[in-house]
């Protein structure tokens, strides 16, 4: 392709809609929850439909709800429009369905429903979990503050766009007949889900003939271009209102609306299923059309390139190329983009991701094909299907269209777990006991003994969370958390079985995984300064972590001086692949409610950062309170080698168990790219971390110096942008201690 890495121009229409945009843009945060719509308008389908049908079953009521609330939502066009839709006011999403009772938008806008309206509410949720731990709701809540979080949210999951694009929305209705008709009669379920999904793609299709219905009202009024561009609109709407796109324009405007009423979620490999209707530059426009829709309204993330999943050459083509040059000429934190990375992957394509590393951007993030495929071939997911993997979320990986990982059923602190590990039992923040009497730091003789108590706790903890974890997918089951997503996730239809409950072809649960380096830090301190060098006492070290060092600088220097998981070295790196791999393993015992077994993760935003407030003084010399880390790499601060060595680190870890997501926060200053030879080394060095082990590559190329300067003058620093634990935001827009985290990360390892 020629003119890969000119920036693409915003000229004529698409300069238009840009500046229109720009002007609109609302909030990262409102972006980032999809609340951009208009304010409220007042009305309230939910609670008219809930009491319409109130004799209907509860999956009915709620299909109503969600087709009323677009049908009676604005439907806005603005000037230049190539491609049309918006979010509507109160929008439903799914995770209000987990919730229940309130389904809430930005700028206050809500919409309450009674809670005999939700099957299965929040509050249950948090009961059943307490008396499976058997706690007290305070004590519970005391606990999971600072150890785990389950069940809470719906998590990221991408639909099957090839199968929108391919059958149409006529299309789908048909095969959602075809497999009503051969269900027994008496199955009431079943019959009741496919009647509900017949209310979805019939109210979308609606839905969308009335945005064909304003065009042409708007053109009876208008002249010359811009009657055209609405007679256009009209026709590409009144098209794939029922029937499957044959053009670029039309597959562009279907996957749109459909990703709208996905609550403009993820995308996946949208290079991939937009090539077949590709007609090269005569597309552009619209390519940048969709993509400024993705930006404006928050799409979580992007899939380009990789391989073809029958026969694993290489899939980048024009759009993997031009989605990028649309990117850096926008020079922003949305959609989030990843590009999937080969041995075969183009020279020219490298070249323009560290490009636009060098111009200061975080996106797009790197997935390792390698690691990725062998991981989920390993989980049982065939060749050709793990092939075709994308990245959603947060950094997090599924199988698009075929599958529901969960993404986020929990997130566990292991940290917290050496904590009860070392104090029998107990949560030295709270004082509560919530691990097993294994016995104290002291009583350890031997670090084999250390390492067995640790893993009873691992194993005690693990059983308990896996369950509450499973406690949250039946609340999502009972509430039909996802039945928009039903419609378009392949097997569903077929299974008759909704996006919960095990309709997709793949069901693996996923852990969000945080305080791994800790962990392994603090291990290998005492493995070596008190096991085997006898530098310090176990009752030394006890007592120092007791006090929170308080008076024994002297014995917290010793243990920072311990090898840290990070540098290169051969010991700590082993420890962590072992605390992880152990950690992993053991999740692995357990199955979610969905079907498949428990996989690992690690792509925690500011989960690290929390959890280490709540998390006690550790073996490692860190204080308590202090941050543990966001991401798969080591703990903040720990890592002083460089990035080579920390790089080298985190390829040694069992990722091919992290099939989740296992991003690695990584630092390439503007600084280090500076020069096409600089770049060509940057080029050389995630090649090699792609291809010996490591996974997902997020980075940050904004400077220590402007990071800095930001807290001082944050007017000055309006496009500094930088990545937390799995997305890009701008460094301004976060508060003081989160900036101070990557102040001291970075700090650090530039040391």
């Amino acid at each position: 392709m020629e003119n890969v890495f000119e920036k693409y121009e915003f000229t004529g229409r698409v300069g238009e809609i840009y500046k229109g945009v720009r002007a609109r843009l609302k909030s990262h945060d409102e972006r980032e929850g999809t609340y951009t719509g208009f304010p409220d308008d007042g009305k309230t389908p939910f609670e008219d439909m809930f009491e319409k049908y109130a004799n209907e079953p509860y999956i009915i009521r709620e299909a109503y709800g969600i087709v009323e609330s677009w049908l009676v939502s604005e439907i806005p066009f603005f000037e230049g429009d190539i491609i049309v839709g918006f979010p509507r006011p109160c929008r439903p999403v799914y995770e209000h369905f987990c919730r229940g009772i309130t389904i809430e938008g930005g700028d206050g806008r809500t919409e309450r429903l009674s809670g005999e309206m939700v099957p299965f509410s929040y509050d249950e949720m948090h009961r059943r979990s307490f008396e499976r731990v058997g706690k007290s709701q305070e004590e519970y809540d005391a606990m999971c503050s600072s150890l785990w979080w389950t069940g809470g949210y719906q998590g990221h999951t991408v639909p099957s766009y090839p199968k929108l694009l391919s059958m149409g929305l006529s299309g789908v209705m048909a095969q959602i007949d075809e497999y009503d008709a051969k269900t027994d009669p008496s199955d009431t379920k079943r019959r009741d889900f496919y009647r509900a999904c017949r209310i979805i793609i019939d109210g979308m299709s609606r839905w969308i003939e009335l945005h064909a219905d304003k065009a042409a009202s708007l053109a009876a009024e208008a002249e010359g271009e811009k009657r055209e561009q609405l007679l256009t609109i009209e026709r590409t709407c009144r098209k794939v209102s029922r029937d499957k796109p044959t053009t670029f324009l039309e597959a562009a405007q279907l996957m749109w609306f459909y990703c709208l009423w996905d609550w403009v979620d993820c995308v996946g490999r949208f290079d991939q299923y937009m090539y077949p209707f590709w007609r090269g530059e005569k597309d552009l426009d619209t390519l940048a059309a969709i993509f400024m829709k993705t930006w404006e309204h928050g799409v979580h993330n992007m899939t380009v390139g990789g391989v073809i999943p029958e026969t694993g050459e290489d899939a980048t083509n024009d759009i993997t190329y031009n989605v990028l040059r649309i990117m850096r000429t926008m020079h922003e934190t949305h959609p989030r983009m990843t590009v999937r990375v080969h041995e075969g992957t183009p020279h020219e394509l490298w070249q323009l991701i560290v490009l636009m590393w060098s111009e200061g951007m975080s996106d797009p993030t790197i997935a390792s094909d390698k690691n990725a495929i062998n991981g989920l071939v390993g989980y049982g997911v065939p060749l050709r299907d793990a092939r075709d993997y994308s990245i959603l979320g947060c950094q997090e990986i599924e199988i698009p269209g075929k599958s529901n990982f969960g993404c986020e059923d929990g997130s566990i602190n292991l940290a917290k777990i050496l904590e009860y590990t070392l104090f029998n039992g107990r949560d030295m923040i709270t004082g509560e006991k919530c691990g097993l009497d294994v016995g104290r730091l002291t009583d350890y003789e031997t670090f084999d003994g250390l390492w067995a108590a640790y893993v009873k706790e691992v194993e005690y903890i693990t059983e308990m969370f896996c369950d509450c974890c499973n406690i949250g997918v039946d609340r999502r089951v009972a509430n039909v958390s996802k039945l928009v997503k039903s419609t378009m996730t392949e097997a569903c239809i077929e299974r008759g079985l909704q996006h919960d409950e095990g309709g997709p072809v793949y069901n693996y649960g996923v852990v969000e995984t945080a305080g791994h380096g800790a962990v392994a830090d603090s291990l290998y301190a005492l493995k070596t300064l008190v096991y085997e060098q006898r530098k310090l006492t176990l009752e030394e070290v006890y007592d120092a972590l007791l006090s929170d060092f308080e008076d024994r600088e002297d014995i917290r220097r010793m243990l920072l001086s311990a090898p840290k998981f990070g540098n290169n070295d051969e010991g700590a790196d082993e420890m962590a692949a072992r605390v992880l791999g152990q950690f992993w393993s053991e999740i692995r015992k357990y199955k979610s409610r969905r079907g498949d077994v428990f996989t690992g993760a690690c792509s925690l935003l500011g989960g690290g950062i929390e959890y280490g407030k709540g998390t006690w003084a550790m073996a490692d010399g860190r204080h308590k309170g202090d941050p543990l880390g966001n991401t798969i790499g080591p703990r903040t601060g720990s890592d002083k080698n460089g990035l080579t060595a920390m790089l080298s680190s985190v390829a040694k870890m069992p990722l091919h168990l992290g099939v989740g997501g296992t991003t690695c926060n990584v630092l390439i200053p503007t600084t280090m790219t500076a020069t096409e030879e600089m770049r060509e080394n940057i080029i050389s060095l995630m090649k090699t971390f792609s291809e010996t082990g490591g996974q997902l590559a997020q980075i940050t190329t904004a400077p220590l110096e402007d990071m800095k300067d930001a807290q001082i003058h944050p007017e000055d620093h309006g496009d500094l942008i930088v990545r937390l634990g799995g997305f890009s935001m701008k460094f301004i827009d976060f508060d003081t201690e989160t900036q101070n985290e990557f102040i001291m990360r970075y700090a650090c390892a530039a040391e």
